[in-house]
């Protein structure tokens, strides 16, 4: 009882934490923000920020992965077997989720949230760094070529100010997978020479 009484301690404290800087970055710049401000909007103890968090990025990269943990669940609610089941469920979290987005957007973070992008996703997809149940190498490599366009269609749709449904981007998404071929130099060159101009390579 005493631990489940601790842990609750915990994480509502860090909930406080998260909340109080998100409400900050409303009205002020992230770079101006200090400690003391989030503990005073928090109404916890300095110390206590440092028992939780070493930095203030660091309780930013919380919040950004309390969103990709909210992505697995819904995604292990709602498993998805087609690309655009797949495509439209992410795209309909995000547009959920556009407040936080917009944020990170209005004080120049996205390149926080970015940068974290893969890793969070390789954990949304279950692999969680498990090094000795990696899956095959080639196959990492599909899921971030994939992913990536999708992020890319993300960020561009959030960038052109968000005017597209989430409907909309997974067709965008799939259209790119199943025609982005079509305008490919090497399939034209294949056409019409019925040869790849480069030896084929198979990993």
């Amino acid at each position: 009882m005493e631990a489940q009484a601790a842990a609750r301690k915990t994480a509502a404290t860090r909930e406080a934490l998260k909340k109080a800087l998100l409400t900050l970055m409303e009205t002020t710049p992230y770079h101006e923000i200090s400690v003391p401000d989030i503990v005073l909007e928090a109404s916890t103890a300095r110390c206590t920020f440092y028992r939780h968090f070493p930095t203030k990025d660091d309780l930013l990269l919380a919040c950004c992965k309390d969103c990709f943990e909210g992505l697995l669940q819904r995604m292990q609610e709602e498993p998805s077997y087609t690309f655009h089941d797949t495509s439209l469920g992410y795209y309909e979290y995000w547009k959920e989720h556009q407040p936080f987005l917009q944020l990170l957007q209005k004080q120049d973070l996205l390149f926080f949230f970015t940068k974290n992008l893969d890793r969070f996703l390789y954990d949304v997809a279950g692999h969680n760094g498990d090094a000795e149940n990696a899956p095959p190498a080639k196959l990492v490599y599909h899921f971030f070529c994939s992913m990536s366009a999708m992020s890319g269609i993300l960020l561009y749709w959030l960038n052109s100010g968000c005017k597209e449904s989430a409907e909309e981007l997974s067709q965008y998404y799939v259209s790119f997978l199943a025609e982005g071929s079509e305008g490919d130099s090497d399939c034209r060159y294949f056409r019409e020479h019925h040869e790849y101009p480069f030896k084929p390579s198979y990993v």
